[in-house]
Parts: structure tokens; sequence; C-alpha cells
């Protein structure tokens, strides 16, 4: 596609078709949404967005660059730094990728709007940034380890229902289980080591799709949260559910019924596994302690909450505004940051460099320092 073809000046052809694909790939990399984002390998970023493909960043690359053209942030537009992009990983949007090890190697898992948990080696991943085949070319398909697909509810006389999407994913690697939250309302235990067709467990008892799942390996448990307003915590065990909370009532020590109609979007753990932050569709954070049983606290915020990360003893989330937040843990706020996403929807921290990638609308990905500088902003495509 020749720069000319943009010139008011010169004559094209609005019907050929070099100039519909063009404006229909302007019109999709205007509304790419970026769902999830995950660092791995140590020096690299992977992202999964609307378009389903994924794109990885080599951050040596990205910070080299950077440095290069004198590390500027006030330019609001993302800045052009190439990337491997794995074309079509999904057939609709990516919303979750999680990097985790298994038997010592490390992997990647992503899963979206297909209902389908598609397991990548990072090393493949790796090795395909690197080479120099990619870098000419950007795209390339690499063969993926292994998948899961979410099953298909049985209708009358035989139908099958469609294949419920999957919102969010977590992993226990003491047992080797993937969890899948899907749009049914059931949480799905994979076996990683066998690599079943058909899910180990079912966690049920939400009423509506869940949104977020959190994996406490210690406890054995997995938290869940949903649109039906509650999170819920499940003995991996038993396959039971152990508590219901109320996330936006749980201040007010009301917990077990049915929800009080704000959705639950987003939940994290502490490193110790003592605390669960739950972000609410109703503006709040609310904490809960394990030990107690109950909620400790929770933070009003100015927008829906779409993003959490509990790091030591700070609670960072970001949410349906262009800003994210960082509270201790009684509550009071001490930094709000701008980022470029107007929505705000993955956040993953990098403890080696001290680095949070912050993803969202326009397919942007910022990525911040340890102090709350930009370093750089990126684009999925």
């Amino acid at each position: 596609m020749s720069v000319a073809l943009f010139d008011c000046t010169s004559a094209y052809d609005t019907t050929t078709a070099e100039y519909s694909a063009v404006v229909r790939e302007e019109a999709a990399r205007a509304t790419r949404t970026v769902y999830a984002s995950v660092f791995f390998g140590e020096n690299y970023l992977a992202c999964g967005s609307s378009s389903g493909s994924l794109s990885v960043f080599n951050l040596d690359d990205v910070l080299r660059e950077q440095r290069g053209s004198g590390g500027g942030t006030s330019s609001p537009d993302p800045s052009p730094h190439p990337s491997l992009v794995v074309p079509n990983a999904h057939r609709g949007a990516v919303y979750s990728v999680i990097a985790f090890t298994l038997q010592g190697s490390e992997m990647l898992c992503s899963a979206g709007e297909d209902g389908r948990s598609v397991l990548w080696r990072a090393s493949d991943l790796i090795a395909a940034a690197n080479s120099k085949a990619t870098r000419s070319e950007r795209t390339v398909a690499v063969t993926p380890a292994g998948e899961f697909k979410n099953p298909q509810e049985s209708k009358a006389r035989g139908a099958l229902g469609p294949v419920p999407e999957t919102t969010a994913l977590a992993v226990d690697p003491t047992r080797g289980t993937l969890l899948s939250a899907a749009g049914d309302g059931v949480c799905y235990g994979w076996d990683l080591g066998e690599g079943r067709d058909e899910p180990t467990m079912r966690l049920r008892g939400h009423n509506d799709l869940l949104h977020c799942v959190a994996a406490r390996v210690g406890a054995n448990q997995a938290v869940t949260g949903s649109e039906d307003g509650t999170a819920r915590i499940h003995d991996l065990r038993s396959e039971t559910c152990s508590h219901v909370i109320d996330v936006w009532r749980a201040k007010e020590g009301k917990s077990g019924g049915h929800g009080s109609g704000a959705w639950v979007g987003c939940v994290a753990l502490d490193k110790a596994e003592n605390w669960a932050a739950m972000g609410c569709g109703g503006g709040c954070i609310t904490m809960w302690s394990f030990a107690a049983g109950a909620c400790a606290s929770r933070l009003p915020t100015a927008a829906p909450p779409q993003a959490l990360r509990l790091t030591g003893q700070h609670v960072m989330a970001a949410g349906a505004e262009p800003a994210v937040y960082r509270w201790n843990l009684a509550g009071e706020q001490i930094s709000r940051q701008p980022c470029t996403p107007k929505s705000v929807f993955t956040l993953d921290l990098q403890p080696q460099r001290s680095l949070t990638a912050v993803g969202g609308t326009s397919g942007s990905v910022d990525i911040f320092s340890e102090l709350g500088t930009r370093v750089t902003t990126l684009r999925c495509l």
C-alpha cells in the first residue's frame, strides 16, 4: 500500500479491492481492544486482542528503540515497535493469556470467544520472535502445543448448544490443572498432564456468565466472579462451593444470596494467598480476608474496575477510565496514573524489570516503570 493512496491531491479508485482492504483494516485498528497481556521469558510480552491474534513483543528491542529515539513519552500516538504476530490464534477475541511452568517448561495459554484454551510453548514463541524471517514478515504460524474446548450443552432431540466463550484463565501448577471461566456460568478444570478432551472438574453455582477466576493453590481453592454479582470460593478437591460472597454488599456483612446486581469483573490474590481483591461493577473493590472469612474493607472507585493486581502492600486497579490507581491495604489512595487506553481491561507486572503493562481500547498497551513513568506505548495488530 503506497503512501500516495492517502494523498488528497492524487487520484485513486475507491472501488478497488486494495482500497477496500485498507479501509477495513484501518476501521479494525481503530476499534481494536487489548483484553489480555502477560510477561514471560523475562524479556517478552504477549498480548491478546479483539482481532483474535497474539502479539509478542521483545522488551529488549522495545527499550533499545525507545532509548535510541530519546525516550520521549509525551506523544499520545502508540509507537510502531515491531512485534511477532500469531494471526488467527483464535476465531474471535482473545480474552485471557496466562504464563506458567509445566514440567519444567514455560508455557502460555490463551483463550477467548471461540471457547478454546490453546497452549503455546514459550520457547516456540521466543524462537519465532527472534528469527530473521519473522522480523521481516512480522506474522508467523506457530504450532500450538495443545488445546481444550469448552463442552457444548445438550439440548432436546440431540441438538447441541453453542460453545461457551472462555473469559478468564488460571492455573494450579501443583495439581496440573487449568481453570477456564466460561460464559455458561461454569468454571471448567482441565488436566494439563493427560490432555483429556473432557474437563476433569466443573465448578458450578453461578447464575450467569463468569468474568474472572483465580487459583488459591495453597488451599486447593478457586475464586470465581460472575455477572450475577457474587464471588464464590470453591474447593477443588470436592468441587463444591464453600462460600458465596455478595461483593457489593459484603462490607455490610451480607453474603450468601444471589448478588445485588453489580457484576464481579475481576479478582486477584496476594502472593501469600491471604487476601482477595474483587472488583465490582457498582464501583468498588472489596478486600476479602480468607483468615477472617469476611470483608475487611471496601475501596470506592471512580469507574467500574476491570483489572486488578495485588503487589506487596498495594492494590493496583484500572477500569472504565484512562487511569491506573494504587491504594495501600488500609484503603488510602497512593497514586493515579493517566494512561492511553480510554478503558483498561488488562494489567500485568514484571518484577525483574519493575514494569507494568496496561492494555485496553484503541489496541494500545502502555508500559510503565516502577516510578509510574510511561516508558512507551505499543500497538497490537
